[in-house]
């Protein structure tokens, strides 16, 4: 029996476009209902109930199956126990136990998952704190001091460093609001 698995993790592609690309392959699809690390229930079932010898689980990155190398590692480890295999579409991958590949090749796509675990763990972080109303980047510059700056500059009675000192407007801020 093939299984897809499929979580709304929207790195390459987003939940339905996940369910569009696995469909062709699989009998079944276990969608998880959220993108955390943890209370994977959906990925539980299908590892510990559903699954049986000669079974195939299908997903589009690896990164939707873990979430970390450990993590992948042991979910290798189960369904090499149970002789599982999993297919990978994008790299266009199947993980068996007669599976062969180049040291080289191993290390581009461990490297290309733990690369996108740590985007999506940034991302979900941002996301958190957007939802929690934090302002994302550099605070900005009061108008008012920017525009006491520049005039100051316009006088030509103040130094740059005076300048800076008065407003807490550096000289390459300054200059930024100048060209303007």
């Amino acid at each position: 029996m093939k299984y897809g698995y499929v979580r709304p993790l929207e790195l390459y592609d987003d939940l339905k476009n996940q369910k569009l690309k696995i469909e062709k392959y699989t009998d079944e699809i276990y969608t998880e209902e959220h993108a955390e690390n943890k209370r994977r229930h959906q990925l539980d079932i299908l590892l510990e109930q559903t699954l049986k010898e000669n079974d195939q689980i299908i997903i589009t990155d690896i990164c939707i199956l873990a979430d970390s190398t450990k993590h992948l590692v042991d979910i290798i480890d189960v369904c090499s126990k149970k002789s599982v295999n999993i297919y990978i579409i994008n790299p266009d991958i199947t993980v068996s136990s007669s599976s062969e590949y180049t040291f080289q090749n191993v290390l581009n796509e461990i490297s290309n998952f733990q690369s996108d675990v740590v985007r999506f763990r940034t991302q979900l972080g941002m996301n958190k704190a957007a939802k929690s109303g934090k302002k994302m980047g550099r605070p900005k510059r009061s108008d008012d001091n920017i525009k006491r700056a520049v005039e100051m500059y316009m006088t030509k009675e103040y130094t740059l460093d005076e300048i800076r000192e008065q407003t807490n407007i550096s000289r390459a801020t300054l200059y930024r609001h100048l060209e303007r």
